[in-house]
């Protein structure tokens, strides 16, 4: 029995009442709307980008709206400007700036002079539900930025061809987290052959140092390690002293073209080359030194990265040589120093001086040795353990973590090769759409740190303890009517929900005004059939309007009694491998069905790419180029609203992209049956 004393009456009183305070300060917020009037956002600037051909806003969100509120407010004060009264259609897209990133908040739109308030709302509902479904770090908007353009006349896109028609280019597409989907086929995921001698592909290790500078990170030093004919070597490359103090872009640049040419002479192939946390700074300097290398053709220099702008994977080939770029901490998502410890290598021999991050290092010559000694040991330690790990995976699973991306991609590529025994379908569009209204996620809740004679449970393994249980696998049928019998169905429905009148804690979640609440009364929803069959036993009514019909499979069962028992069973590596695999899998089915890429762009030709694609983000390379995550697919609302503007049809040579992958019925079953 579990018992826990307040501090105090009043302790308690106000911190209950700060919860509730908190909790219905936000509801109001998201339906004060319908009771008064929201004010405009203050305008701080406007700015016209002659070179780009756009009207900079930058708005300020003075009383911290949210959610609708605040896109009534914004939209509101986007209305009053001569830009938007101007007579036409435009282009539109909102972000929240930083010095390096933006961040896209709904996806770019068209809008003209006669747009509504909620004629707005409707085309961004969707993408802002999106967007604060994507884990974006940023709760509440203090300043918001639009970019504005007027439509392009048809003669600037008659002509305009996206870099994929390129035939050495075009292979590139891939979505960033399917590297291990089969193409040839996109109606189902097939088990995957065993390789009987699987090759090891050559690995590497990089690691960047950077310093304050003027308070800014400047990269100063690479540290690259590789074997080659079973001796382990370390490149080490250091920037130039005093053409920093002179010029800091021209040293960077020096650096980094220093580097390349000590890695081409090194002739590794077809290499991989891990940094541990490629995703922020280390893959945005080796990124941006690729695009700035002497006579580079942009499109052959190719990335990967997610919407919150960390890189995933960077490729160039160089002369006859390919190297691609990879983040380990995607793969092994802990430190360094832990991860040291997992496979048990040598690790640092020394710690970080804060000393180090300041440019008078230079002038101290035992500092600086130390600096240059602790830069080597970062890289050597984590080539170790990545071999180490390299092995390990081979050995016991058949996979090599340098085939792979992230922990993910690795226990997805592991459970087709080792446990799936059928094909998985694949959703279309329209049944995935419906289905992922069932996806809620999982219930938390939150109490005082405070208790007095407590007992400690650990209920471990939930997630892995759901995914043994029936999956929904061949998509059967629909029906409708309030005739079907609950007990009957295994599957998703569409229902009334009223709840009992007596309820005290709300179990079904629901997602309303772009967040998820649990609450009483009734709603239409879209449920796994499991879940509502649970709730139904604590006094829910269940008026079923649709049901979506599933053949059921027992999918998961053995792989994670596999990995149970080694977790069980085993220490170090083994076991913290297989811990990692129990708690990874099933996250993979929930993937969207967008097919995403990146495209390297001249910022000249922007308005084109926002006027055919959807675009979720974009990356600040240097004043003559940007980064841009982009849909794969065409965006047909887009096209049709431009068509219809120019009278006649908009010619495009890009095929439109099936999608590539439906299965996350699965994962709205899993979180389902844990809630």
């Amino acid at each position: 029995m579990l018992i826990v004393y307040p501090i105090t009456f009043y302790t308690y009183l106000g911190t209950l009442c700060y919860q509730i305070l908190a909790i219905s300060l936000n509801r109001i917020n998201n339906n004060i709307y319908n009771l008064i009037n929201i004010k405009p956002l203050n305008l701080l600037d406007k700015e016209y980008d002659v070179n780009n051909n756009y009207t900079l806003f930058t708005f300020e969100n003075n009383k911290l709206l949210d959610h609708k509120n605040l896109f009534v407010a914004l939209f509101s004060g986007l209305m009053l400007e001569d830009e938007f009264k101007k007579v036409g259609k435009k282009i539109i897209i909102v972000s929240i700036h930083r010095p390096d990133k933006t961040f896209y908040i709904h996806k770019n739109i068209i809008i003209d002079e006669n747009t509504t308030i909620n004629l707005y709302l409707e085309k961004i509902e969707r993408h802002i539900q999106a967007f604060y479904d994507s884990g974006y770090p940023i709760d509440t908007f203090h300043y918001l930025e639009v970019k504005m353009w007027d439509l392009l006349p048809k003669s600037s896109y008659g002509n305009f061809k996206h870099k994929s028609q390129i035939p050495t280019i075009h292979q590139s597409r891939r979505n960033y987290h399917l590297s291990n989907i089969n193409r040839s086929s996109f109606n189902s995921i097939k088990p995957l052959k065993k390789i009987k001698k699987l090759k090891k592909i050559n690995i590497a290790a990089i690691d960047i140092e950077s310093i304050d500078l003027m308070n800014k990170q400047v990269p100063i030093s690479i540290s690259f390690s590789y074997y080659l004919n079973n001796q382990l070597h370390t490149i080490f490359e250091l920037i130039d002293y005093n053409l920093l103090k002179k010029d800091s872009n021209k040293a960077i640049k020096l650096l980094f073209n220093n580097f390349m040419n000590n890695l081409y002479r090194t002739r590794l192939d077809n290499c991989v080359i891990f940094a541990h946390n490629l995703g922020n700074f280390d893959g945005y300097f080796i990124y941006k030194g690729l695009l700035e290398l002497p006579n580079i053709d942009i499109n052959d220099v190719k990335c990967i990265f997610d919407k919150l702008h960390k890189f995933i994977t960077i490729d160039k080939n160089i002369g006859k040589f390919k190297y691609v770029f990879k983040d380990s901490l995607r793969v092994f998502p802990v430190s360094l120093n832990e991860l040291t410890k997992v496979f048990e290598v040598e690790s640092k021999l020394s710690k970080y001086n804060q000393k180090f991050n300041n440019i008078n290092m230079f002038e101290d010559p035992k500092l600086l040795n130390q600096f240059i000694k602790y830069s080597q040991q970062d890289t050597v330690s984590l080539l170790l353990a990545l071999i180490k790990a390299q092995d390990i995976y081979i050995k016991d699973h058949q996979v090599d973590i340098a085939s792979i991306v992230s922990t993910s991609t690795l226990s997805f590529k592991i459970f087709r090769q080792n446990f799936l025994k059928i094909d998985l379908p694949i959703l279309d569009n329209k049944l995935d759409k419906d289905i992922r209204l069932a996806y809620l996620g999982g219930s938390s809740d939150y109490y005082l740190k405070y208790g007095k004679n407590l007992k400690h449970y650990d209920v471990n393994s939930l997630y892995p303890l759901a995914m043994c249980k029936p999956m929904p696998v061949t998509f059967l049928g629909e029906s409708y009517g309030p005739n079907i019998k609950l007990e009957e169905v295994f599957g998703f429905i569409e229902a009334k929900i009223t709840t009992p009148k007596d309820l005290k804690y709300p179990l079904l979640a629901y997602k309303h005004n772009f967040e998820t609440i649990h609450p009483s009364g009734s709603w239409v929803g879209v449920y796994f059939s499991e879940e509502l069959k649970m709730v139904a036993k604590y006094g829910y009514q269940i008026e079923i309007v649709k049901v979506y019909h599933f053949s059921k499979e027992d999918l998961f069962t053995d792989y994670i009694n596999y990995f149970y028992d080694i977790k069980k069973n085993s220490k170090g590596a083994e076991r913290y491998i297989a811990k990692m695999h129990l708690n990874q899998l099933y996250g993979y089915f929930g993937r969207r069905k967008t097919l995403l890429e990146t495209v390297n762009v001249y910022k000249k030709d922007l308005q084109k790419y926002y006027g055919k694609y959807t675009v979720y983000a974009e990356i600040d390379i240097n004043k003559d180029i940007s980064t841009l995550l982009i849909s794969s697919n065409l965006d047909y609302d887009l096209l049709n609203e431009i068509n219809y503007e120019l009278k006649e049809p908009l010619k495009c040579n890009y095929r439109k992209v099936n999608s590539h992958v439906g299965v996350m019925f699965h994962h709205s079953a899993v979180t389902s049956i844990l809630k």
